[in-house]
């Protein structure tokens, strides 16, 4: 059967933007699994539900857990290639020859279930997916943000991409913009001038502003391609 394999960001964006309840129907029109590794877990759950702040957060995904739309990996092979992949990819990148952090294990794990499962996966984050899809861009980003040379380390880079070969990689910009789509968020059509723009644009922004790597420029584009 066929997989999505989702990282934290995602899964945090729908959820303080209200739009959690998507995952149930794009799951449905999917036909397959939507899966989250033990660390995306214990990121979304474990931990925040030891917190205040985002305690009802936690509660509203394990609800998506119990009522088995998200499936977390029981998969033990996993927690050892994402400790190899952390490894790889927090040595691709040396600033004065010392390696640059640029990821967390959560994310290779996430990268990880996916080489096992051949999945897709759902990243938000800039950093994980430039790694994957454009290394050499992301050096130049990494000496732009840190006003210093980058060296790049070729074998743990080839390390990293061995280990995940070619895996796709989507945001949750194009989940709420394939759910506009579908029709999903027709219930937020109210009357008001220019709703269609209105609708997709406020939750693209939405996602945006809580963690999605998506420029106003793609936002627009969007919009432009849009039946609206």
């Amino acid at each position: 059967m066929k997989s999505l394999v989702f990282d934290t960001g995602p899964i945090i964006s729908l959820t303080v933007n209200n739009l959690l309840w998507l995952l149930s129907p794009l799951k449905k029109a999917f036909k397959g699994t939507f899966v989250i590794p033990s660390a995306v877990h214990s990121e979304l759950v474990s931990t925040p539900l030891n917190s205040k702040k985002y305690k009802f957060e936690a509660l509203q995904v394990q609800k998506q857990i119990e009522d088995g739309i998200l499936e977390e990996s029981q998969d033990l092979t996993i927690l050892g290639q994402g400790s190899q992949l952390l490894n790889a990819a927090n040595n691709v990148f040396l600033a004065h020859n010392h390696p640059l952090t640029i990821c967390q294990y959560a994310e290779m794990q996430v990268l990880a279930a996916c080489k096992n499962l051949n999945s897709p996966a759902v990243i938000d984050e800039r950093i994980t997916r430039m790694l994957v899809e454009q290394p050499v861009q992301l050096r130049k980003l990494l000496e732009k943000r840190l006003h210093t040379k980058i060296s790049m380390n070729q074998n743990a880079l080839e390390t990293f991409q061995h280990c995940t070969g070619r895996i796709s990689i989507i945001r949750s910009v194009e989940l709420v913009t394939l759910a506009y789509e579908k029709g999903l968020l027709d219930a937020y059509l109210v009357h008001v001038p220019g709703v269609r723009r209105a609708l997709l644009e406020s939750v693209l922004w939405g996602v945006k502003v809580h963690g999605a790597a998506v420029s106003e420029d793609e936002i627009n584009e969007l919009l432009r391609t849009e039946r609206l």
